[in-house]
């Protein structure tokens, strides 16, 4: 993600607890000791609830995770995140994406639903539900850009 932002001419700033060997190892994401404008992440499922809190309080305008559409689910979540600070819009990709690792040949389709939820401090306060066109998938491919 932060290889294609920057191609897009986008400051970014990488970081991850460990060292994955592209940008700064060491941080971690719950605990932060700085802001910024716009966070955006993908985080490990099983922490997503701590991301969003984190990403809330240290993200100045906007907060995107990449998250399984099933995120959506569960009564500890509804009465939590999404009564106390539900997000503004959730981007539902309209076809099945599928994350290979580096050097495998792509091919097939996914199994998981994903959707980008995005917090942003300057919208209304209620929740829109959108979805990417189909052919998203292929003009990733291509290292197009989509603005949140």
């Amino acid at each position: 993600m932060s290889r294609v932002l920057e191609r897009t001419g986008q400051s970014v700033r990488s970081t991850d607890l460990y060292d994955r060997g592209y940008g700064e190892a060491g941080v971690d994401f719950l605990a932060p000791l700085w802001s910024s404008d716009n966070i955006v992440t993908n985080p490990p499922y099983h922490c997503a609830e701590g991301f969003v809190a984190s990403g809330i309080k240290h993200a100045r305008r906007k907060f995107a995770l990449l998250l399984r559409l099933a995120f959506l689910e569960g009564a500890n979540r509804a009465n939590t995140i999404f009564a106390q600070s539900p997000p503004s819009r959730v981007w539902v990709f309209s076809e099945r994406i599928t994350f290979y690792p580096s050097g495998v040949a792509r091919k097939g389709s996914g199994t998981t639903a994903y959707a980008w939820f995005v917090w942003d401090k300057q919208a209304p306060g209620r929740t829109e539900l959108k979805w990417f066109k189909p052919g998203y998938k292929a003009r990733c491919d291509d290292n197009s850009s989509v603005a949140f």
